[in-house]
């Protein structure tokens, strides 16, 4: 685990690490004004995970966005994954930087897809239609990038979909058959069916979540799970810059895969050692966490 700015950080990390992670997931920031604690998110924590102020400065925001991903896109397999998760206040501009940022046509990089999060968390005001969703944005670097679709898919079940013909046999079992374009098509109950780019299958974390570790932001386990299931293979390696909570790391680990965790808030280092601990890793003193920038 690395403390320390992070676009110092990044760029530290480069003449080991360029072009060699294979996934990379970032929550950063979204430039919502606020400041994060850990534990009751009132004047009374005195534990601040990290300020997301930049004293409106839209432009000061949008630079640190775009050094970002910057080092990010050079840290990046040929081959790998970025996903970028951020909300309402910062997509669309994300969107642009990273579009100029992997413009590589005769590669076939670019975004890939761009995944709604919705989730039935928080209030819901009175002025506008209620905000239950955040944006995870999917880039590569070239159409030769990891993905494994079946590894998180749905099982198609007895369920009518679309408008396909359902066919029961002998022993009960359901399938489904489509003709197009002069092809009959055939799938079985049992078959895996792919996600689409709306998921709303897996839940905000409530107040009361056992998982929670009193990190503000804290993401569930369940959405890295999918997104390291299907965009890296084992032993890969999968780096988070913003690790907060410590899901990334802790998730990667689980699943077989190695991984960098990087922070500037010292609470956040904290909260992620703790995680790791508890899930009895017992190595993890062999890492070595290192203060980049006081």
């Amino acid at each position: 685990m690395i403390l320390g700015d992070r676009s110092e950080v990044l760029r530290a990390l480069l003449p080991e690490f360029a072009d060699g992670v294979q996934l990379i997931y970032v929550d950063p920031p979204f430039m919502t004004g606020r400041t994060f604690r850990v534990g009751a998110q009132d004047a009374s924590a005195t534990s601040i995970a990290y300020r997301d102020i930049w004293q409106n400065d839209l432009d000061g925001y949008l630079q640190w966005l775009y050094e970002t991903f910057y080092y990010l896109y050079h840290l990046l397999a040929p081959d790998g994954c970025l996903y970028v998760h951020l909300d309402w206040r910062a997509t669309h501009y994300a969107r642009v930087m990273l579009d100029e940022l992997f413009q590589s046509p005769a590669r076939g990089g670019g975004l890939k897809n761009e995944i709604i999060w919705h989730y039935q968390s928080g209030g819901r005001t009175q002025r506008a239609f209620a905000r239950k969703h955040d944006t995870l944005l999917l880039y590569a670097k070239s159409s030769d990038y990891t993905f494994h679709g079946e590894r998180v898919g749905l099982r198609r079940g007895k369920e009518k979909r679309n408008h396909m013909r359902k066919e029961v046999d002998e022993n009960g079992q359901t399938s489904w058959t489509i003709r197009s374009a002069g092809k009959l098509y055939r799938y079985s109950e049992d078959m895996t069916m792919g996600l689409d780019d709306v998921w709303s299958d897996i839940s905000h974390l409530h107040q009361k979540d056992p998982e929670r570790t009193g990190y503000a932001t804290q993401k569930p386990a369940a959405l890295l799970e999918r997104i390291i299931l299907a965009s890296s293979e084992e032993n890969d390696l999968v780096l988070d810059c913003c690790c907060g909570s410590g899901v990334t790391p802790g998730v990667s680990e689980q699943l077989g895969r190695r991984w960098l965790a990087c922070d500037q808030s010292e609470v956040a280092i904290s909260v992620t050692l703790a995680r790791l601990l508890r899930q009895n890793r017992r190595n993890v003193f062999a890492l070595q966490s290192v203060k980049m920038i006081e």
